[in-house]
């Protein structure tokens, strides 16, 4: 179960996952996409099957957002993480001849004034992550300036339309490669191997962390041992060839395919994270 169209991101990485599944499982698998709502009815099918670990849903930071905007639709806790699929840092990047040359230039300019942050729309993860960074390193509220893809946050990064932003590496791989932005900080847990010069905002003292997170989760109520099934499954699904070299090819991390414990951490971390952000923002009440 998936809320993307066929062809999106999340789509693609519920199809990659069953090249191997099937082997694995011992039975078909079949993809169910309900793109409406942005997730809600995603979750709303899921809560409708039986807990019973033969409907999964492959969840995303915007489930967890469009959860904490509707109350009346199956919530966070309603879900039991399964296995992480995809784990996409981010890149606090600035354009080449920025006058922020260091991190530190970065933050000590953001306690001056409110920094303009590309980022798409107002509300979603980047928002999200934007807000958690300022807020961890200190800084003046950051100033989103929405657009309607990496792609197009990038060019406006390049273009010295806003201070700095918060993309994925291979939203911004063509100007990297030509050296048109900067990477200054990585919100990875540890350093990236493409970027080994860059420091993480952990490493700075900020305790702060961004992703773009993909990952299998199954309802309340699913028995313990299905679970327990589905993760080690899943995991082996995704740990072959096939899905290793997607990951290489979309730039993503190797390190992407986790279990449960890791999964439901970086989820529960982004429900609170969510949460203060929205509140903070005007976007959530309560």
């Amino acid at each position: 179960m998936t809320h993307a169209g066929v062809g999106g991101g999340t789509d693609i990485t519920a199809r990659m996952m069953m090249v191997q599944a099937p082997a694995v499982f011992g039975q078909e698998f079949t993809v169910v996409n309900r793109t409406a709502g942005s997730g809600a009815q995603a979750l709303q099918y899921v809560a409708s099957k039986p807990a019973d670990g033969h409907t999964i849903i492959l969840m995303t930071q915007t489930h967890i957002l469009t959860q904490l905007r509707n109350p009346s639709l199956p919530q966070f806790a309603d879900f039991i993480p399964v296995a992480r699929a995809t784990a996409d840092p981010h890149l606090v990047l600035v354009r080449r001849d920025s006058p922020f040359r260091t991190p530190a230039d970065l933050i000590n300019a953001g306690k001056e004034r409110s920094l303009r942050f590309g980022g798409t729309h107002v509300g979603g993860t980047d928002h999200v992550v934007i807000f958690a960074f300022g807020r961890a390193s200190g800084i003046q509220r950051p100033t989103l300036v929405p657009f309607r893809g990496g792609g197009e946050v990038v060019i406006n990064v390049v273009g010295g339309n806003v201070d700095t932003a918060v993309v994925n590496p291979g939203e911004a791989e063509a100007q990297l490669r030509a050296g048109e932005v900067r990477p200054l900080i990585s919100l990875a847990e540890t350093r990236l191997e493409a970027f080994a010069d860059v420091p993480t905002a952990k490493e700075l003292g900020i305790d702060a962390t961004g992703y773009t997170l993909r990952g299998f989760c199954v309802f309340k109520g699913t028995p313990d041992d299905r679970v327990a099934r589905l993760e080690s499954g899943l995991i082996e699904a995704m740990s072959g060839q096939v899905y290793r070299t997607y990951l290489q090819n979309t730039g993503q991390m190797p390190e992407s395919v986790t279990g449960r414990e890791a999964w439901g951490a970086q989820l529960t971390q982004f429900n609170r994270d969510g949460r203060e952000a929205l509140q903070a923002l005007g976007l959530l009440r309560g």
